[in-house]
Order: structure tokens, then C-alpha cells, then sequence
């Protein structure tokens, strides 16, 4: 018997509200979560989101790979922002850098 679909975690619908507000051109990209250890008041949560911007042909050469193998890219539109415990940002990074989470 299979078994059931775990749900999924309540800090996505907390980091998609914050997208919301913050930059609403990632609102339809994969969020990526990950859970961080370290000391007490410390940011608990990093959440990442990206999209490429480039009209045409990719001046590096990777075509329709995911995630794409270039890290720091002009062309990347990514946020990276770190939540503590309750969901509260503490800071929110705009580059173009491919961040695990």
C-alpha cells in the first residue's frame, strides 16, 4: 500500500507571500528551500529563486538544461532570502548568482 503525500512544508506558503511582495516578475518559479542549523537567532530558513531573462540563444551555450551550469550569470534573475524561525526576513540578496538554496 502506498503511502500517503506528505504536505507540503508550511514556510513555502510563508516565502511565496514574501515573493509576492517583494518581486512579483518570480511569483510563477520554483521556490527552493532549505533548513539551516547554527545559533540561536540565526536565520533558520534560506530560500532561493531564479529565472534566466535571455531573449535568444544562451551566449554560453547551455540550452534547456535545469539547473543551468553557469553560476554568476548577467542574464539570472535570482533572490535568495533568509527567514528565521517564524517566517520573518532577515535579508534578502538580488543577484544573478545560482544559489543551492
Amino acid at each position: 500500500m502506498a503511502r500517503p503525500k506528505r504536505p507540503p512544508h508550511p514556510m513555502l506558503k510563508v516565502a511565496r507571500d514574501h515573493l509576492d511582495k517583494l518581486d512579483g516578475e518570480l511569483r510563477d518559479e520554483p521556490i527552493h528551500l532549505r533548513m539551516l542549523d547554527g545559533p540561536p537567532g540565526a536565520p533558520r530558513y534560506a530560500v532561493y529563486v531564479g529565472a534566466c531573462e535571455r531573449e535568444g540563444p544562451c551566449p554560453f551555450g547551455v540550452e534547456h538544461q535545469h539547473p543551468c551550469p553557469v553560476l554568476d550569470c548577467s542574464l539570472r534573475h535570482s533572490l535568495r532570502m533568509l527567514l528565521d524561525r517564524e517566517g520573518n526576513l532577515v535579508e534578502v540578496l538580488r543577484s544573478g548568482v545560482q544559489w543551492t538554496a
